[in-house]
């Protein structure tokens, strides 16, 4: 039986996501050929937590741990972290330095996509429409970016996800408003253009050389946008899949996915994010490390082709 480390946890507010995502895939995981291992990444400490609750810290040296004097080592890092260090890289580079193989794409894939900016710049020269943006960098001046601002847009950490400190502007007191509060999370804001639509994502598969888009959900917002409680509260958005949309733009909305999916170099899972407007599709996001319990999207996507929430977590493991 091979030990697996499922890596959860994280730097940011994402990590209460991350280690839901973790609980359910471990459950999901029970009877398998794998001995699934949970470690918390923190940024105080790395540590194993046993099913008695007992924790034990984690060797950096080699990603290892030591349980009643027995030395457990891995063949596999099955990461389930949103946001840093796991999905911009950060773990990717350490896993790679000590030669253990991990799960999600690799280090120049992961830092490009979770820097908005970089990614919807790289896409739109390969033609994929994107939306106008502008990044604002910690000490610059008004001036240098409110005369840029069109407004209603967005503004939102550049190096963020699951819409935390996500803010939909309508004037120049609200912008700054919003930066203030988007600083701090990140040292960069992306200030993006609003672009009316309909909100879809498409999960992708990559295995075997295979790239396969998934069935499209519609996101229906409850709020004036898909923000953090739309995404994981109790009473949040209403997510419909397969979209109700037609043949052709659904067809339309895949292909696009799979080629960002394929030009960006993802790696077995990605979760990408769309508007529609006036029948075009502009890509608004890339995730490498989609919310992964029973309920999440992808899970829910590859459940309306036929794949369970096991198969899918033993595909991503055994990609």
């Amino acid at each position: 039986m091979q030990n697996i480390a499922l890596v959860y946890g994280g730097f940011s507010k994402e990590a209460e996501i991350s280690e839901k995502s973790a609980n359910e895939a471990k459950k999901a995981l029970e009877g398998s050929q794998y001995k699934v291992y949970p470690i918390n990444i923190t940024k105080e400490r790395w540590y194993h937590v046993a099913a008695d609750g007992q924790e034990y810290n984690i060797d950096k040296n080699d990603f290892s741990v030591s349980i009643a004097g027995e030395k457990i080592t891995f063949s596999k890092a099955l990461n389930l972290i949103h946001g840093a260090p796991g999905e911009n890289g950060v773990l990717g580079g350490y896993f790679s330095l000590i030669g253990l193989p991990y799960t999600t794409s690799g280090v120049l894939t992961s830092a490009l996509t979770m820097n908005k900016n970089w990614t919807t710049r790289f896409l739109s020269q390969s033609g994929i429409r994107t939306a106008p943006s502008f990044v604002v960098y910690r000490g610059d001046l008004a001036a240098d970016y409110q005369s840029k601002a069109k407004y209603p847009c967005f503004v939102k950490p550049n190096n963020g996800g699951s819409s935390v400190a996500t803010f939909k502007v309508k004037n120049t007191v609200e912008l700054e408003n919003a930066l203030h509060e988007a600083f701090k999370h990140d040292d960069e804001i992306i200030v993006e253009e609003f672009i009316q639509g309909r909100e879809f994502t498409c999960g992708v598969m990559g295995f075997n050389n295979t790239i396969k888009a998934l069935p499209l959900t519609e996101v229906k917002p409850k709020h004036e946008f898909f923000d953090f409680a739309d995404k994981y509260g109790d009473d949040g958005a209403t997510e419909e899949t397969p979209a109700n949309l037609n043949d052709a733009l659904t067809a339309e909305c895949q292909a696009i996915a799979e080629k960002a999916f394929k030009i960006l170099r993802c790696k077995n899972v990605s979760r990408i994010d769309f508007i529609l407007q006036d029948n075009e599709f502009f890509l608004i996001e890339v995730n490498t490390i989609p919310g992964m319990s029973n309920k999440s999207i992808l899970p829910q996507q590859a459940k309306a082709v036929g794949i369970s929430f096991k198969e899918l977590l033993l595909k991503i493991i055994e990609g």
